[in-house]
């Protein structure tokens, strides 16, 4: 049976105390630069892996990130949380494999703010990536005060005193909304987010320019977040005398929404009624028309959001911004 791999077991190998090993393996200048080489040496030759708990007691450190998902926001089955929360897995492990991604979830009738408190007195994480963020966000506020790392996904009104990573939604939904008019559409219908939530209003802000510039009237619908919301809305305004004939989305779930009210009326979703949505999630029920959407890459967005939350900040917080790329498929045929 092979030994078991702790201190004593270097110390012993080694001919050194375990303090002195201890204190070689954590860096110590007191601890000679040949000492702590050949300790190190010797402790990845046969792969020693250090006590978690114990460096946490050392360090203060806990080699990990938290990611807090309110249930107001989409749970586990929203593709948009799912797509992101594996691709910040797989960003994290490639960057950082000693590091771990803490999730979980907050029901939306409970205080989201008493998690991240529990979190951090806890010791559990060591940072925190924010997604969908507000433009006043409490949890922005109680970060910055706690001084505790984090990054965003997501600008918010205090964007200049955080890290961000961000998508330029505002001109995505410009360029989506252009090309239903260049396409003939009048009658344009934006079916948004709430208004709190920072992208909700650039994505409205890149929808609004193109419908000035076209000189045409605007009408935009707020909903709650989720599939069922979105189809209930597109139910109401199909049945209406002056029913719009395209919609742009902001997201797929809303789209796949429309797309099913659409089909129930009668008419043909991208034939009948053009339909763009945004992030590019895969479809709800694949006999579906495929869906024109604003791609972005989960990944990049994913990389970016690591990178800036596993490096030290030194003054000035640091932005990322990425562009969508505009995807036409059979809802706008």
């Amino acid at each position: 049976m092979p030994p078991k791999i702790t201190l004593k077991y270097l110390a012993t190998e080694l001919g050194l105390s375990v303090t002195t090993v201890s204190r070689a393996l954590g860096g110590f200048e007191d601890v000679s630069v040949a000492t702590r080489e050949r300790v190190q040496a010797f402790a990845n030759d046969v792969g020693y892996q250090p006590n978690q708990s114990a460096r946490r007691l050392k360090t203060g450190r806990t080699s990990s990130v938290g990611y807090i998902m309110n249930g107001a926001q989409g749970d586990f089955r929203d593709q948009f949380n799912t797509r992101l929360l594996v691709a910040l897995g797989q960003a994290l492990h490639d960057a950082a494999p000693e590091h771990d991604l803490i999730v979980t979830t907050v029901p939306e009738d409970r205080d989201e703010l008493e998690t991240y408190k529990r979190f951090i007195d806890g010791g559990k994480v060591d940072s925190f990536v924010v997604a969908r963020t507000c433009i006043q966000d409490p949890r922005v506020d109680f970060l910055l005060d706690s001084g505790v790392p984090f990054v965003t996904h997501g600008r918010t009104g205090r964007a200049d005193e955080h890290d961000w990573v961000d998508i330029n939604a505002a001109d995505g939904f410009l360029r989506a909304t252009r090309h239903l008019i260049q396409q003939g559409h009048h009658n344009i219908l934006f079916l948004n987010f709430f208004s709190d939530l920072y992208t909700a209003v650039e994505r409205e802000t890149g929808y609004l320019q193109a419908m000035r510039e076209a000189s045409l009237a605007p009408s935009s619908r707020h909903c709650p977040h989720g599939y069922a919301s979105a189809y209930q809305v597109a139910r109401e305004v199909l049945a209406s005398a002056d029913a719009p004939t395209a919609f742009v989305c902001a997201s797929d779930i809303f789209a796949y929404g429309v797309m099913e009210a659409v089909s129930e009326s009668g008419r043909a979703p991208g034939r009948d009624i053009a339909i763009i949505g945004a992030d590019n999630l895969p479809p709800l029920m694949y006999q579906q028309p495929s869906l024109s959407t604003l791609d972005i890459s989960f990944e990049t967005v994913s990389q970016a959001l690591i990178e800036l939350v596993l490096a030290p900040r030194e003054g000035v917080p640091r932005h990322r911004c990425f562009d969508y790329e505009l995807l036409l498929r059979d809802t706008t045929a």
